[in-house]
């Protein structure tokens, strides 16, 4: 991601809700406080944060950062958007008054190595691929999305996002920093998954 990010943003609080760089989040928009902070992005950069929510009614400090790329406003007031995934990002300082918002800082994508990430990349790729073979449903057109992906941390965070169910391991994955245990986990998860296919 090349863009500068903003100080702070809109956070909007969901449980079970992962969003991963590069990915597309329906959201529908109907509580006054996410309306708020939906006016208030589209006035100006169009991006907002969203964040886990904990159990103990906290906010998870590892958030993924979106823009609005479409945005349906309903007579009613509520809405229906579409946010795409830009960056991890650590949010700090968060207050809750008209709506959440947060500081933020970016997070992640650490690749020391790229030579391993590669090589975990191609075995990923390859155990993908076996999947594809098994029956295993894709969207479409993701064969030739990923084939257009250059960085492994993009590359995993696609695959995850569209192929790893659980809501704690999604979580898992988008605050893991280090892009080779994130490609190593996908690896364990999609082996997990061609097993149960056959």
């Amino acid at each position: 991601m090349s863009e500068n990010l903003p100080e702070s943003v809109g956070v909007m609080i969901l449980p079970g809700v992962t969003l991963f760089p590069g990915s597309l989040l329906p959201l529908y928009i109907f509580e006054p406080r996410y309306r708020r902070m939906v006016e208030a992005a589209l006035a100006g950069d169009r991006m907002f944060a969203v964040a886990h929510a904990e159990e103990d009614g906290g906010v998870a400090a590892i958030a993924g950062l979106g823009v609005v790329r479409a945005c349906v406003a309903n007579a009613d007031g509520t809405s229906n958007l579409i946010l795409q995934g830009l960056s991890r990002v650590r949010v700090s300082g968060l207050k809750m008054k008209p709506f959440p918002k947060a500081r933020i800082e970016r997070f992640g994508d650490e690749d020391p190595d790229p030579e391993v990430s590669g090589a975990l990349r191609a075995e990923v790729q390859n155990t993908f691929g076996q999947l594809r073979k098994s029956g295993v449903e894709m969207p479409h057109g993701f064969d030739g999305y990923l084939e257009g992906i250059h960085s492994a941390g993009a590359y995993a965070d696609a695959i995850a996002a569209a192929f790893v169910p659980d809501p704690v391991e999604r979580r898992g994955f988008l605050e893991e920093p280090k892009v080779v245990v994130r490609l190593a986990r996908l690896l364990h998860c999609l082996v997990r998954q061609l097993q149960g296919a056959g």
